[in-house]
Parts: structure tokens; sequence; C-alpha cells
């Protein structure tokens, strides 16, 4: 008797993966198969959509339910809005998903950390956390020491500031002072490589050319071979660690893996691509902590006289570093299904692009009070549950560095009120960037020192 059954199957695997190059005739095809109807919504170009109104999908929510389906980037997405449905999705179907990232198989042994899952997703969590825990900025302690990231932030703000007739306050020498500021302090954290060494200035210029304009999503020749000479650089660095020669810092995450035995060449790849990732976003935030800075000089104030011990009561500062990460920094979460799922109802056929709406969940009335309003007093009182506020993630893919991400906005904001009144040359509205939502290009501000 022929087995015509798993032929069948073969051929029917084999017509979708070509008709996926079709996302509209796909999914109608998969729907057409299914006792399951495809969520509501036509085909609109949601990444078009999204770029001329920041506030279109949550507004599309309101229209057709928490889940419905377009398209995006050429392909068909499916939007899930609410942060608990988020959560019950990806924990209902963990093993029917891939995380959308950088794919660095080809650099690094096991991937990236981010697109892992198993065994190697967990070790590598786990060695994360261990290090982490000695970290300059670790979230657990109470006034860990900072002083080297103050001081990373305070001579970038001064050096912009002392520097303002040469660049005439421009939007481009801002943005630059905050890449600065950012891969600083990461190569400092992640390599214990302290401001002012060789090492650090080395460092420094890897960064530079894997991504001159920003994190570079498919790395080309030049790339690889910059993060090759890198890798090569460091392990020369830990093997004089282990040696007892070594110049990095034992504080930082590098030195504490090698102290552990964790340290292998998959671990040594992210944390060079963490970082590269991690620079950009921390660029992007400390732009929005300035716009938000700007737009009010009364709540700077306050946050530039505040006392830093600890009474029990939530600091401004840290407030308003949690409402800039509510209001603007937040975004979104990207999953690809691996195979035919069915959720709330609804048809999610393989190979979609599912994008758990972060953003929106945040700027839900059900969630926050006058969702779009910046008002980080709301963060004094209470902090809200992960069913309302779950700036870095949801699922076991939440980002290990949120903590220390929170910790880094309340040092430069603090540094920043101190030391400056923050004045916006031109403001201008928010703008879809490659990646994320940022001030608008031509955001520029005046530092005038206190």
């Amino acid at each position: 008797m022929l087995r015509i059954a798993p032929w069948i199957s073969r051929a029917k695997s084999r017509f979708f993966d070509r008709l996926k190059r079709h996302p509209i005739a796909c999914a109608r095809a998969r729907a057409a198969l299914s006792r399951y109807p495809l969520p509501p919504g036509d085909f609109v170009t949601l990444d078009l959509l999204e770029k001329t109104d920041r506030d279109a999908i949550r507004r599309r929510t309101e229209a057709l339910g928490p889940v419905f389906k377009g398209i995006a980037w050429n392909e068909l997405c499916i939007c899930i809005v609410g942060l608990d449905r988020c959560r019950r999705f990806t924990e209902t179907h963990r093993s029917d998903l891939r995380v959308l990232s950088l794919q660095l198989d080809h650099l690094i042994p096991k991937g990236f950390f981010c697109a892992m899952e198993g065994a190697d997703h967990r070790d590598i969590r786990r060695a994360t956390h261990r290090a982490l825990r000695g970290c300059p900025v670790a979230p657990q302690d109470s006034f860990p020491n900072e002083t080297v990231l103050e001081a990373i932030a305070a001579g970038a703000l001064r050096n912009y500031a002392d520097r303002a007739a040469e660049h005439a306050n421009s939007a481009a020498a801002y943005t630059a002072s905050m890449s600065s500021i950012a891969t600083s302090m990461l190569t400092w954290m992640f390599f214990g490589a302290e401001p002012g060494t060789a090492e650090h200035q080395r460092f420094l210029a890897y960064f530079h050319e894997l991504g001159p304009d920003g994190l570079v999503w498919n790395p080309q020749k030049r790339e690889e071979n910059t993060f090759r000479a890198f890798r090569d650089d460091l392990w020369a660095e830990v093997e004089a660690l282990q040696a007892g020669t070594g110049r990095l810092s034992g504080g930082g995450m590098l030195a504490r893996m090698v102290m552990d035995g964790t340290l292998d060449e998959s671990m040594l790849g992210n944390l060079i691509y963490q970082v590269e990732m991690a620079r950009s976003d921390l660029e992007n935030f400390f732009r929005w902590l300035t716009r938000h800075a700007s737009d009010d000089s009364a709540l700077l104030e306050q946050i530039a006289a505040e006392d830093r011990a600890d009474d029990g009561v939530r600091p401004l500062t840290e407030a308003f570093v949690l409402e800039t990460l509510r209001t603007d920094q937040s975004e979104r979460a990207m999953r690809r299904a691996e195979r035919d799922i069915v959720f709330d109802g609804f048809l999610i056929p393989r190979h979609a692009m599912i994008r758990l709406c972060l953003w929106e969940s945040h700027h839900a009335e059900s969630s926050f009070a006058d969702p779009h309003r910046f008002a980080p007093q709301r963060f004094l009182a209470e902090m809200p549950g992960t069913d309302r506020f779950a700036p870095f993630g949801i699922d076991h893919h939440k980002c290990p560095y949120g903590g220390v991400a929170t910790r880094i906005g309340v040092v430069f904001l603090r540094t920043l009120a101190r030391g400056y009144r923050v004045t916006a040359l031109t403001p201008g509205p928010a703008v879809r960037g490659s990646n994320l939502w940022g001030p608008a290009p031509e955001f520029a501000v005046q530092l005038k020192p206190r």
C-alpha cells in the first residue's frame, strides 16, 4: 500500500514555501484549507502606515480587536496587543515561534543570544545573570559604584557644551555625543576597559568600524573582518587576565566570566554584539531623555536638586526614566511562526511575522490613565505589574540587561540635570528611524552650565 499522506504533506509544504513570496495569496490559501479564519483586518502596509502615524496600530486595535493582520516589510504580519495576551501567546506557543533578531551564526558558533532557544539560551542567560552581579550598575545594589559612568557622561556633555561655538549646537553633534557616552559606558561595563586607557580607545575604534552610523543588521565583509579582529584582540586580553598580567578591570563582565569559567567563543562573540546592539538603543534612549528634559524645565530642576539618599521612595529621576521607557523607548518584540498556530480562534499561518505590540500596550487606557501624556509622577506611587508595564519584553527572551539600562538612564539624566540647563533649539516631531522611533533627526539642544 502506497504511503500517500507523507508525500502529500511534503508537497503541500513545498507549495506554501514557494507561495510565501506572495504573502496575501499565501495567507488566503492557508485560510481556505483551515477551519479557522485569519485575524480581522485588511492587508494594509502596517510599516508604512506606522511611519506616518505612530498611533495608527493602536487605533486599529480599537476598530479590529487585539489580534489583527496586515502586511509589514512585504510579509504577512499579525499584531497582538495587550501584555497579558502577548505573554499568554508566547507561553502557549513557545515551541512554535522563532525570535526575529540578528542572524550571526556565521560569526558566532551558537548564534546570537537574542535568537537562541533551548539549552544554549538558558546557559548563556544564566552566565549573563551571574556576571551582572558584579557589574558597576548591578540593579540589585542600592547605590553601586557609578563613578566611572558618571565621569563618562559628564565628560562628553562638558565637551559638547564647551565646543558649542564650533559645532553650533547641531543635532549631529549632540547625537554623536550620545553615541560616545553609550559606547564608552558599555565598553567599561562589559569589557572592563577603563576610559583613557589604550584598551578603551582600541575597543571604541572596533565598534566604530562595526557600525559607524548605527547597528548593521546584515553584516558584510567589512563588519565580519572587524568582528574577527576584535574577537582575537579580546582573546589576547583574556589570556593576559588568566596569566595575572591583564590590564582590564576585574569588575567587567568579561573578567567575571573568565573567573566563572563561562567564557567561550560563543559567549565572547555575544558580548561584542550585545554591546553593538545596545549602544544604538542607548544613544536613542539618551536622546529621548534629553527631549523630555527640555520640555519641562521645572521637572529638570527638581531632578537636579533631588537627594540621592534612599528613604524607601522611588526617586523622581528613576520615575522619569521609567516613564521614558513607557512612552517612547519600548516598542515591540518580533516573532516568526514556524508552523500554523491557532490563537484566540484565529489562524496564524506558518511563516507569518508576529508583532507583540509593547508601545501600543503601554498606551492603552486600561493600563495607564491619560496614556499619551508624559507624566513621571505616575511611577512615584507604584511600580505597575508586568500585565501593564513590560519595557524589556514579556517572555523567556526578556532582556537580562533591563535593570542595568534603567540605572544607566538614571546616571545620565542625573548628570545632565545637575550640570546643565537644557533648551531645545529645534524640537521637531518624533520620527520612525530604521529600527526605532526617536526624536526628530534635527532635534538640537543648547546646554548651559549651572
